[in-house]
């Protein structure tokens, strides 16, 4: 049972809602959506992009008031036999971020730059998953193959769960122009993550026979019966002692021993330990009680199992707050040539970021030898949620006045992350580091109104262990575009638009048998997500 309540945990973990690497948000305002590449920025959206290029700002404030509205789709399609819907059973999750901000301020001297920001640096949405997931239905549905001998047939189950996560950056810079040609910078980025979710587990139920029976309440009879299963030998031995030891259950019948309710009640306890029913009436009393005093440790172990798994069958709820800080020192060049090539170098070093839960109310996944229970999110306990170091390189180049073409790559150091979450695991999930690169076509139709169209790629570095219903990261193809306006000398409008395209993917993969560990079932999922942006971004100059 504690793989049924675990899949939560994996919700928590922070990923990139729309453009970035594994877990960071590179799309960070209403210009960087019309045109995906702003690497080389020298607007007042650099105060991310591109911190030593606001030295090429006018002399004076900037400031950048940006909103996203962020909607995304994710398919997880299994092929699980037990699942109902099976072989091709679809799970289906909504993510939505409907305000996205990113707000921008920064004052130039003319030789120096000083700026602050603030952004959604990783996660930024709220996840929803209206019917369920195959991680929390797979170990119920394996509940009807393992008691089909005690007449299951069906199941069902209530399950609910509301999550968001979000980490926030507050982010200053300063910049220093060297020369026309060359400035620098250097900031940091304070990092503020939150977690927090709401689910439920209620309402297990199992079809015995036709009758829909909690599933709490068909594990505690089964610990039932097979107690009684324990208790024949204790129950017969002052017939052994009597002289009744080699007698058949017919023949202790015929002699008034034991009535026909008790003799059923054997043979019952027998068939259920596996002796063959044309054993059954030949064994005598002697042989019996000694059957089952051998299986007893083992049905002792099935008794223990089976009242832990009534209790885990119960309701549950569970409502944890995660919370963590973290700093990450930033660095930037910035090139400009002959006044029409600009080139933007950002090197962001890792972020070491712990989050603790704040536990209200948890999830018992399993019981201690000495019975104490085991909780999903004890209170107090820490989880690693560090960001990769990023290397951005961009460069604009504007041949003509009206006319722009641009292109940004970002690598990402995953390799060197842990992002299994555990210190105490080490699970290698990472091949090779992310890659993101974009392009972009700017142009003016007149001096004031500007269209343009982008593409980004992404080649992302996971391998399998990575991949699962709700971490999985897939290679993707962006399309933008969008419009600026300058509408006055103080005052600039972005409207732009995304959309998203995943390349499918998928992993052949296994898990034991709820109740048969031995057993273990094969199957596949496939993985599929589309995910559309649209922004709008307001820049003022003073």
């Amino acid at each position: 049972m504690k793989k049924i309540l675990f899949v939560f945990a994996a919700l928590l973990v922070t990923g990139t809602l729309v453009a970035g690497g594994l877990v960071t948000n590179t799309n960070q305002s209403a210009q960087y959506i019309r045109l995906l590449s702003r690497n080389a920025s020298t607007d007042v959206d650099a105060v991310y992009y591109n911190p030593a290029g606001l030295t090429r700002l006018a002399p004076g404030f900037h400031f950048g008031i940006n909103n996203q509205t962020i909607g995304q789709g994710r398919s997880v399609m299994t092929t699980y036999p037990y699942l109902h819907g099976a072989p091709d059973r679809d799970f289906e999750g909504t993510v939505s971020a409907p305000f996205f901000p990113s707000i921008y301020a920064a004052y130039n001297t003319g030789r120096m730059a000083f700026s602050l920001g603030f952004n959604p640096v990783g996660g930024g949405g709220g996840a929803t998953y209206d019917e369920g997931l195959a991680m929390i239905e797979m170990p119920i549905s394996d509940l009807v193959p393992f008691l089909a001998s005690q007449g299951a047939q069906d199941y069902r189950l209530e399950t609910n769960f509301v999550g968001s996560s979000i980490f926030y950056g507050f982010q200053g810079n300063v910049s220093y122009k060297i020369n026309d040609i060359l400035s620098v910078s250097a900031g940091a980025r304070y990092v503020m993550a939150r977690n927090t979710y709401e689910g439920k587990l209620e309402n297990i139920q199992l079809n015995m026979g036709g009758t829909w029976l909690p599933a709490s309440t068909v594990f505690t009879n089964l610990a039932t019966q097979l107690s009684s299963i324990v208790a024949i030998p204790a129950t017969v031995a002052p017939i052994i002692t009597g002289g009744g030891g080699d007698f058949t259950l017919t023949q202790l019948e015929g002699a008034g021993y034991i009535d026909a309710i008790q003799r059923a009640g054997i043979e019952a306890g027998l068939a259920a330990i596996g002796v063959p029913a044309a054993n059954i009436p030949v064994m005598t009393l002697n042989q019996i009680s000694g059957t089952i005093t051998g299986a007893t440790p083992a049905l002792n172990t099935q008794i223990a199992t089976a009242t832990a798994t009534s209790s885990l069958m119960q309701n549950q709820q569970a409502d944890v707050l995660q919370t963590g800080s973290g700093i990450t020192p930033i660095l930037g060049v910035n090139l400009t040539l002959a006044d029409i090539v600009n080139i933007g170098i950002k090197y962001e070093f890792a972020t070491k970021l712990r989050v603790i839960n704040e536990t209200t109310s948890d999830f018992t996944t399993g019981m201690t030898e000495t019975g104490t229970p085991i909780t999903m999110f004890p209170d107090g306990a820490e989880t690693i949620n560090d960001m990769p170091a990023m290397l951005a390189v961009g460069v604009e180049v504007r041949p003509m006045e009206r006319f722009m073409l641009t292109g940004s790559v970002n690598y990402y150091f995953d390799k060197p992350i842990d992002y299994d979450g555990s210190a105490d695991r080490e699970i290698n999930m990472i091949d090779k580091n992310f890659l993101e690169y974009a392009f972009g076509l700017e142009f003016g139709f007149t001096k004031n109104i500007f269209a343009s169209v982008a593409y980004a790629g992404t080649s992302s570095g996971v391998n399998l262990n990575y991949q699962d219903e709700l971490s999985y990261s897939l290679n993707t193809s962006t399309f933008g575009g969008g419009f600026g306006f300058h509408i006055t000398p103080m005052i600039d409008l972005n409207v732009g638009g995304i959309y998203t395209i995943y390349q499918e993917g998928s992993k052949n993969t296994s898990r034991p048998m709820t109740g048969m560990s031995s057993v273990s079932v094969p199957f596949t999922e496939t993985y599929n997500k589309d995910t559309w942006v649209l922004a709008v971004g307001v820049d003022l100059h003073f």
